[in-house]
């Protein structure tokens, strides 16, 4: 029987990545080349691209306020929806965790990940329609007497974060679910034996063990809210200040596209600065608990 040395089932494993790597290279990186270089050129009184090279778009997108402030709303945006989804994603995973197999749990999966199988545009305009003047919200709360006239809740900081949240919690449930799934029954009776209660069995196995979960979906959600902009367009509007949203009037609107690349390629820094410190926040979290 012939054996394969190490080296050369590495060789034939890169082998067989290499058009893997040719189609990510043209799909991501070649792209994303071409909107830095497009972010290094000035521009002339009308607008277009000059041939020489500056850094005049990163320094207007980091000092103008138009710009500084998308990015810091934008940050602090996704933050707030990354711990929401996390917050309300926890129960229904803990449910579904704890749900034993069958038409039940079944039926919980499809409805988590059903909104998964939607358009976003579709989701996002079914919070335009929940939201509006004549929406079913506004109807409860001028039926309840909570509200004399309708509320202006479309286009507010509130329903961006709202819909944001809801489009995004599909993505923290699915590995929660996993997380939680894969702990050993045996540890929470074995916790419970030895005298601890539900509550304290919870926070002492069940949430150090779930932290890969929730690592894993903070690391996902993050960056999807960082650059986010069909939900909140369609639910907030066109100026609200966030980056995604900067970057389409810039493109749309202004026909600035040096300015909308150099804040894309800002946006996209930035984004890997959050969850490299993110990651490594939870790697020094699980070496204090695990050792």
């Amino acid at each position: 029987m012939t054996r394969t040395s190490p080296t050369r089932g590495r060789a034939a494993g890169a082998g067989y990545a290499l058009p893997a790597v040719l189609f990510l290279a043209a799909l991501f990186a070649v792209p994303l080349a071409r909107i830095l270089e497009l972010s290094l050129h000035p521009v002339d009184g009308t607008g277009n691209p000059l041939p020489e090279f500056s850094l005049v778009q990163y320094q207007r997108v980091l000092t103008e306020p138009f710009f500084a402030e998308s990015l810091r709303s934008s940050l602090l945006t996704a933050l707030l929806v990354t711990v929401l989804c996390l917050l309300l994603g926890y129960p229904v995973a803990y449910a579904l965790a704890r749900t034993r197999p069958g038409v039940l749990r079944t039926v919980m999966f499809v409805i988590v990940v059903s909104p998964l199988l939607t358009s976003v545009v579709v989701r996002s305009y079914g919070w335009v329609v929940l939201l509006s003047a004549n929406g079913a919200v506004n109807r409860f709360l001028v039926a309840t007497g909570l509200a004399d006239a309708p509320v202006p809740l479309l286009t507010s900081y509130l329903a961006i974060v709202v819909s944001v949240t809801h489009v995004l919690l599909p993505f923290a449930v699915i590995p929660l679910t996993t997380a939680l799934g894969g702990i050993d029954g045996n540890l929470r009776r074995a916790s419970q034996m030895l005298g601890a209660g539900p509550i304290r069995t919870f926070w002492r196995i069940t949430v150090p063990l779930s932290l890969p979960g929730v690592a894993t979906g903070a690391l996902v959600v993050l960056p999807l809210a960082m650059g986010i902009y069909i939900t909140p367009l369609l639910v907030g509007g066109a100026n609200r200040p966030l980056a995604g949203l900067r970057v389409y009037s810039q493109i749309t609107s202004v026909y600035d596209y040096p300015v909308a690349a150099a804040l894309s390629f800002t946006l996209l820094l930035l984004t890997l600065l959050c969850v490299t410190v993110l990651g490594s926040g939870f790697r020094f979290w699980e070496r204090r608990l695990y050792g």
